[in-house]
Order: structure tokens, then C-alpha cells, then sequence
């Protein structure tokens, strides 16, 4: 404002007072538009200087936090990997006794996936498809969840039925499925063929080969060739009546077992189970996981 007055009566000289560039007031004028000028320019760049600093520490301080951060995550997907079974609880020579790693491997078109192998288990090589042991995870979920995969490998986790299918439409696997009741009492189920379907077919159980253990019997065979089912898509009411979870459930009966049911200790069909693990049907399991590995 003061500059437009300055401009303005030093106009108003020149056009009614016929003076010229040396007058007195002209002079003063010019002497005093320059000081307020320069007042000006050192006063914004003063000003810019200083945001441009406080930018520059801004941006310092955001660094060294995500530095830090990631510095954490490291820390933690360190320790995970040294000791992915650390919050597994067991007793006997049951489920967690054995040695756990986390890995990457290629699936698909997923150069890098989170992949947990038992090495130890029944000779080790196996990569574990879904964990249960405390129920920090929910397994009533959609069926786009459980085509894709849930929770965290190494804790509670579902691997996914796309991954599943990727694994096992070429190569030949077997499956060994490991299982624990709240009193401790650990069984286990082994197949020596195990593959899953496209999407097409819903995910379906294609290859269930012949089956050895320590449970009462095999309550897995009657779910060969179904298609996968969750509360979201489940053409025969099992998921929502009955299991709670997403399985192979087929018409009828719907299952012999149910992995993915509620985890909790009680007898209910819609708790944990698999039909023969005891004399008792519907058994609660407190520890269940599925492991497949290639047949050589």
C-alpha cells in the first residue's frame, strides 16, 4: 500500500507540477519507493529462507521416522523368521515341537510369498497351508478372503485356495493334516495326494489320495471333489447352520471335518473338529494345522 501511494502521488508531481526527474519530492520519493524495495526484498527472502529451512527439517525429521520404522519392521520380520512359532502352544510330542521357518518362494505370478516349511515333521519339506491355535484368528470369512489368503504366516493363517491351486494343478503333492484336542491328546491324518481346483471349479478337493494315521478313522475322503464353501457362497446352508468356516462341505451331511470351524472347547458342530480324531463326534481341536509337500 505504501508503494501505490509512493507511485501514485509521485504521478501526480510529474503530470500537474511540470517537474522533472531531479525535483526535491521526486527524489525523496524515488530515495523512499527504493528503500521500501529493498526493505521488501530482504524481508521475503528473510521469511522464505526460513520456511525453506523449517521445510528442510520437516522433511529431515520424516526421514529418520520412517528410517526408524523401518528399521522395526526389519527387527520384527527378523524375529519372526528366527522363531515364527514362538506364540504356539503344545504339549507331548504334539504340534509345535517341531522347527518352523519362513521362507519366499515364487507362486503364480507372485515372485515372493510368505511361506512357513516344517522341517522336522514326518521328515520335514513341508510348507504349512493354515494354523489354529488360540482363536486370535476369525476363519468365518468371505470366500474372496479365503481364495486369497488371511491372517499372518507363522501365527494363525489361511494360505489361500488360489495359491493352493497354483501349487498343485502341476506338481504332485502330498498333505498331512496335525491335530490336538484341549486335553492334549495329539493325532494326525496323512494323504499321499492332495490337490485343489481352479476357480472355475470352486476350489474343489480334486486329488485326495489314500489315507494312514493315528486318528480313529479318515474324515476327510467324503469332501473329495467338492467346491469350496463360506457363508457368502454356500449352495447348501452348511457354512452358516453348521461349521461357521469355509470348507469343502458337500450336500447332505456337510462334513466329516471342519478345520476352519469356531475355535473354542465345546462340543458343537460348529467348533473345530474332525468326525473320527475319538469315540467322541465333534471332538473340540485346539490346534490344527494342514501341511502339503511335493512327492518326489
Amino acid at each position: 500500500m505504501i508503494c501505490l501511494w509512493i507511485l501514485t502521488l509521485s504521478v501526480f508531481l510529474t503530470g500537474h507540477a511540470g517537474a522533472d526527474d531531479t525535483h526535491p519530492i521526486l527524489v525523496a520519493l524515488n530515495d523512499l519507493d527504493h528503500s521500501f524495495t529493498t526493505m521488501f526484498t530482504q524481508q521475503f527472502f528473510r521469511h522464505k529462507n526460513a520456511i525453506e529451512q523449517r521445510i528442510a527439517t520437516l522433511m529431515n525429521s520424516i526421514d529418520s521416522n520412517l528410517l526408524e520404522v523401518s528399521s522395526q519392521i526389519r527387527e520384527a520380520l527378523d524375529e519372526v523368521q528366527q522363531n515364527p512359532g514362538k506364540n504356539q502352544s503344545s504339549t507331548g510330542d504334539g504340534i509345535g515341537k517341531g522347527s518352523p521357518v519362513l521362507q519366499f518362494i515364487p507362486i503364480g505370478s507372485e515372485p515372493r510369498m510368505p511361506a512357513l516349511f516344517e522341517q522336522d515333521r514326518f521328515e520335514g519339506g513341508w510348507l504349512v497351508v493354515m494354523q489354529r491355535y488360540d482363536g486370535s484368528v476369525n476363519f468365518n470369512r468371505t470366500w474372496a478372503e479365503y481364495r486369497d489368503g488371511f491372517g499372518m504366516v507363522g501365527q494363525e493363517f489361511w494360505y489361500g485356495l488360489e495359491p493352493l491351486h497354483q501349487l498343485t494343478k502341476k506338481t504332485p503333492y502330498e498333505l498331512a493334516v496335525e491335530m490336538e484336542d484341549f486335553e492334549g491328546n495329539y493325532k494326525y491324518a496323512r494323504y499321499d495326494k492332495f490337490a485343489v481346483g481352479p476357480a472355475g471349479t470352486r476350489y474343489a478337493l480334486v486329488e485326495l489320495g489314500t489315507y494312514s494315521g493315528t486318528t480313529l478313522g479318515d474324515s476327510l475322503t467324503p469332501h473329495k471333489g467338492a467346491g469350496f464353501s463360506t457363508y457368502d457362497y454356500d449352495d447348501f446352508g452348511c457354512s452358516n447352520k453348521y461349521a461357521k468356516g469355509g470348507w469343502w462341505y458337500y450336500k447332505g451331511s456337510c462334513y466329516g471335518s471342519s478345520l476352519t470351524g469356531i475355535w473354542k472347547n465345546e462340543l458343537a458342530y460348529s467348533s473345530i473338529c474332525w468326525m473320527k480324531f475319538s469315540s467322541v463326534s465333534n471332538t473340540p481341536l485346539k490346534f490344527v494345522r494342514m501341511m502339503i509337500r511335493p512327492i518326489e
